[in-house]
């Protein structure tokens, strides 16, 4: 796996109003990934406030999926009583009655994460270290908090690796005999913009190769 170094001179951690907040509880529905997707767009658009009645064609474009598969979903997630028939969150889910909440950047729906991806983006972020942005579980662990295959969480921290969205270091640590000992990886969430630029960049140069090859065909055609 390729590990980049963290970045010299972070920015701050993004402001209250360019994030969204979460239900800690939420974890303990064992969604699907889609569905998790989903239920954190709709509490980024309660969140904000957002004046405009929320529609399916918003919510698909804003979770990078079909109609039919938010259509299904939408509809696991009321019967569940997560929202209500209205797409709003369920009251008991509410801001107001949160106890206990983690926050994601808006920014993370440009990004057209894997579902299961963005799945564990929000797990790492439930349980950082509020100060340093730092956690270390084990693949182990964060298959089973996810529901997610030990397979797929480690496919994923390497998807979100190449994001830019975190970085990630090997640790070790020393027994009472003085063996030394493979620790789980320390895993640093990197502030979003470094991941938007990325992305961005690399949709560039995408465009940039369409282009080429467009050309050439139109010339070869000719």
């Amino acid at each position: 796996m390729r590990k980049h170094g963290a970045f010299i001179g972070w920015p701050m951690r993004d402001s209250k109003r360019r994030r969204f907040s979460m239900p800690n509880e939420i974890w303990e529905h064992k969604l699907r990934p889609i569905e998790f997707v989903i239920f954190s767009y709709l509490c980024h658009y309660q969140s904000h406030d957002l004046p405009d009645q929320i529609t399916l064609q918003m919510i698909t474009n804003g979770v990078h999926s079909t109609v039919s598969t938010v259509k299904k979903y939408i509809a696991s997630l009321i019967s569940k009583g997560l929202i209500t028939s209205e797409w709003s969150l369920a009251s008991s889910l509410q801001r107001s009655s949160y106890k206990n909440f983690f926050t994601l950047p808006n920014e993370i729906f440009l990004l057209n994460l894997p579902p299961s991806a963005f799945m564990v983006y929000a797990y790492l972020l439930l349980i950082e270290d509020r100060k340093t942005h730092t956690c270390h579980p084990s693949y182990n662990t964060i298959a089973s908090d996810t529901g997610l295959s030990k397979n797929t969480a480690l496919k994923n921290i390497c998807t979100l690796l190449e994001a830019g969205l975190i970085t990630v270091e090997p640790s070790n640590y020393y027994d009472k005999s003085g063996m030394k000992w493979k620790g789980n990886n320390l895993y640093t969430i990197l502030p979003i913009c470094s991941a938007v630029n990325i992305f961005h960049r690399r949709q560039l140069q995408k465009l940039e190769i369409d282009v080429a090859k467009s050309h050439l065909a139109a010339q070869t055609a000719v």
